[in-house]
């Protein structure tokens, strides 16, 4: 009787699957589990979208990096200013004044939370001032500052924070689109046992109506030599009748498992998509598996996509809090810089101050520079500053906060442990459960069948009943239907219980 029935659903599949006996043959499109499976990652529409979301994350790495790109300054120009004397000493009856300026700086920001500023500053100035013992006069500088926290903002500060938190971010979301494409491969596995399924559930459902029209016609054949009462015909026409409506929604079901097969695995919405018939190269298999539930939980624990999330999570956390302590201390922040000038140009000698020119020195821009270039006129600076505000309230709230939100994600991490190692534990009693289900199915579709054998040689022998034939006949129906379910639900959860070792969140059915 199995290999009758493993005959009958060959035939099934090589026929199409939904069209009725007139109908034309539609196209047909035989995948493998994995050839589904490589079809939905490629085409599924949810990860078309969440793929979007590392690759934000990680521009979001890099704009934190961007706080220690280099700073650029540049200034440059051109001014004139005429003054009317208010002194002896203003050094005309109007002083002229024409300044030109181009400096040059870049700024730095350190990963030890300092700053290094250095600049170029240059300038020429001429004047009819007769005060002044240089026209035109050319100045530079190059003077190098840096800034450093030794306590606040020392160890962390607000850019290496953010910093540190986008790269947790980028990790986060990466496991969860891991974790989606975990997730929506298990879905599709599972829609593609519910297809094989309603195509054996299609074709015992019409195997059942075909036993009964069968039956219908020997009664019909008994009724015309007067060996069986013409009222006896109409329970097995009244059997017909329901076991076809059965086929029917059996049909109905299949549609349905295609759908939602084809659009797991189809890109685009086409008449053609709609059109095809999915036929599964692959058969539910119902040989046991052994499983080793600690053991899964030990890598579920390990390597879920939900737990790593919530551990990263935490670990950002605890940067919010570090930094949120940090910025409790006192700010003491050391200064250092060190520079040379220069100054060239035209001198000027006077016989007496503001008097007349007695000797003139032809003089540049390259004189300043070579004054700076040689250090000439050092200047170097070194302090320390110091500031704490009084009650420091905002801060420690901040630090307050920060830590809460710490501790509330290292206990979400708890529970979330708790939840993965009951996830765990029921997954592995659902395949236990179910692998014992097909035992017990396949055992009562063998007595159902040697029932129905019996019954149906009891009746030809006139020792039993119509009604009770058309009985037997239903119920190993129903039992192969039995059998069929549960050998769908036994290889779901054997999906199942992969996934829950890998991926956190439930399977995603596009």
């Amino acid at each position: 009787m199995r290999e009758a029935l493993g005959l009958v659903l060959t035939a099934a599949l090589a026929a199409p699957l939904l069209a009725q006996d007139a109908a034309p043959a539609r196209p047909r499109l035989e995948l493998s589990l994995e050839e589904t499976v490589k079809r939905a990652l490629e085409n599924n529409a949810n990860i078309a979208v969440e793929r979007f979301d590392p690759e934000a994350s990680a521009q979001s790495v890099r704009e934190a990096r961007g706080a220690y790109d280099p700073f650029l300054t540049s200034t440059i120009s051109l001014s004139n200013r005429t003054e009317l004397a208010t002194s002896a000493f203003s050094g005309a009856t109007e002083v002229e004044t024409e300044t030109t300026i181009y400096n040059f700086g870049v700024t730095q920001l350190l990963p030890t939370g300092g700053l290094l500023d250095v600049d170029f500053t240059n300038d020429r100035i001429d004047t009819n001032n007769a005060f002044n013992n240089f026209n035109p006069k050319y100045s530079a500088g190059l003077n190098a500052a840096l800034t450093q926290p030794l306590l606040k903002n020392f160890r962390i500060d607000a850019q290496r924070q953010q910093l540190r938190v986008a790269k947790k971010n980028r990790e986060i979301s990466d496991a969860q689109f891991r974790q989606i494409v975990l997730n929506t491969a298990a879905g599709v596995r599972q829609l593609y046992y519910d297809l094989i399924y309603a195509i054996d559930n299609m074709v015992v459902t019409r195997k059942s109506l075909d036993l009964a029209k069968k039956f219908l016609d020997e009664n019909q054949i008994k009724v015309r030599v007067g060996t069986l009462a013409p009222l006896d015909v109409v329970a097995a026409e009244s059997e017909v009748a329901g076991r076809d409506e059965q086929v029917i929604l059996a049909e109905v079901a299949l549609e349905n498992a295609q759908d939602a097969l084809k659009r797991s695995i189809f890109p685009s919405n086409s008449p053609e998509t709609w059109n095809v018939d999915i036929v599964p190269t692959d058969r539910a298999s119902g040989e046991p598996v052994a499983i080793d539930a600690d053991a899964a939980l030990a890598r579920a624990l390990q390597n879920r996509t939900d737990v790593l999330v919530a551990r990263k999570a935490l670990e950002s956390a605890q940067i919010s809090a570090e930094y949120g302590r940090n910025q409790t201390l006192p700010g003491a922040d050391l200064v250092a810089s060190y520079g040379a000038t220069g100054v060239g140009g035209t001198k000027l000698t006077r016989d007496v101050p503001g008097g007349t020119i007695t000797e003139r020195v032809e003089g540049g821009y390259g004189d300043a520079l070579g004054q700076v270039t040689g250090i000439d006129f050092p200047t170097w600076r070194l302090a320390l500053n110091l500031s704490y505000p009084i009650r420091n309230r905002a801060a420690s709230a901040r630090s307050a906060r920060f830590k809460v939100a710490r501790d509330q994600a290292e206990a979400s991490l708890r529970l979330l442990e708790l939840n993965v190692a009951a996830e765990v534990r029921s997954a592995a009693r659902a395949v236990v459960a179910n692998a014992k289900r097909v035992d017990a199915t396949r055992a009562a579709r063998v007595l159902q069948e040697r029932r129905l054998d019996a019954e149906s040689k009891r009746f030809a022998a006139g020792m039993s009943t119509n009604f009770l034939v058309t009985q037997a006949q239903r119920d190993l129906a129903v039992q192969e239907v039995a059998e069929l379910r549960a050998m769908a639900d036994y290889r779901k959860s054997l999906v199942n219980f992969d996934r829950v070792q890998e991926a956190g969140g439930g399977v995603i059915l596009p």
